[in-house]
């Protein structure tokens, strides 16, 4: 079981019951860049991107005093301070006894998969061409100014713009010049607008 321990690609990190690290594995050096002896007797803290609230914390130890166990992602920090995210499980160790002896953390790096799901977002809700929000994205967030209005007992409005003779372009000189633009038009657009 050493050998499954030290070489699986996982980070894994066994705490004792005050939470100090007592053993980490090959992953888990691989992953955060600090070695096996600078982590042993540490806290958990040494990782912390300080990107979550105490009552983040409060919610991961009050799963793990009533179920045992506790999965999510988190935000953590290499050693070089490079913040990333990971898929973890914290899953409680217990004595014969019933007696709490350690818990095991069990982590991967997402950032590859976050990236990902960043993209596939963007896909959806942006066009490619010109970068901007495509009509999902705006139907959306029309949606969500309609009912701010509503409830709030304000008023909206909604400016449309029209590129005339659009088709006529495209039909003439092909779509490779009304691509061309429709992205000016959409750098001019973006330079005259608040980023909201």
């Amino acid at each position: 079981t050493e050998i499954v321990f030290y070489y699986t690609t996982d980070g894994v990190i066994i705490t004792d019951k005050e939470q100090q690290k007592v053993a980490a594995n090959r992953g888990f050096e691989q992953i955060t860049g600090y070695t096996k002896e600078e982590v042993i007797g540490k806290r958990p803290s040494l990782l912390r991107s300080n990107r979550h609230d105490s009552e983040f914390f409060n919610e991961i130890r009050r799963c793990l005093n009533e179920n045992h166990n506790w999965e999510g992602e988190i935000w953590n920090r290499r050693k070089n301070g490079e913040i990333y995210p990971e898929r973890l499980t914290i899953s409680a160790v217990f004595e014969s006894s019933g007696e709490l002896k350690h818990y095991v953390e069990v982590f991967s790096d997402i950032t590859y998969k976050k990236a990902a799901e960043d993209e596939i977002k963007h896909l959806a809700f942006y066009d490619m061409l010109t970068r901007l929000p495509n009509r999902r994205l705006m139907l959306d967030r029309l949606s969500q100014a309609l009912t701010s209005c509503a409830r709030h007992k304000r008023q909206c409005a909604l400016m449309m713009i029209d590129l005339d003779n659009f088709k006529t372009l495209n039909d003439t000189q092909g779509h490779d010049v009304g691509d061309q633009l429709l992205v000016s038009v959409a750098s001019r657009l973006c330079a005259c607008v608040r980023k909201g």
